[in-house]
């Protein structure tokens, strides 16, 4: 794995810091998030992105979590991918680590339809899922306290 240089380190830390105040979903853009959640989401290792995605789902509230859940399942099925098990009753989120194993799986679906440029997130909950992985795992990657 390469080492992100100053300058993205630094975007990073900034974005990570906007994650942690305030609303998950709030505080950046819908492009900023893709683009973030591209820069590191396979540059750790897999079970470090399965711990970011379960610390993700944990800062939605359970009503949040299942809407982002719901939409997940429904732009899946839009898009002719097979959910693994049963993705409701799914709190540390293993699908989306699953998903993970295909690259750009996750954002496709969640992304904007057709792969258009306009990159216009599924939701809320959805911003703030990769938000979210994009975050812990950047703190992952650094070795941040957040270590388990």
């Amino acid at each position: 794995m390469g080492t992100l240089n100053e300058q993205l380190q630094n975007a990073f830390k900034d974005f990570v810091n906007r994650y942690q105040q305030g609303d998950p979903s709030e505080g950046y853009s819908d492009q900023e998030v893709l683009k973030r959640y591209g820069e590191v989401s396979h540059a750790v290792p897999s079970d470090d992105y399965a711990k970011a995605a379960q610390d993700a789902l944990s800062k939605l509230s359970p009503e949040d979590r299942a809407k982002f859940l719901k939409t997940l399942q429904e732009r899946a099925a839009a898009r002719g991918v097979k959910l693994p098990g049963q993705v409701a009753s799914d709190p540390k989120g293993n699908v989306l680590t699953d998903l993970h194993e295909t690259p750009g799986q996750l954002r496709d679906i969640l992304g904007p339809a057709g792969g258009a440029l306009s990159e216009v997130l599924a939701s809320p909950q959805a911003k703030a899922v990769l938000a979210g992985i994009a975050a812990m795992a950047f703190k992952r990657m650094m070795g941040g306290s957040q270590r388990v």
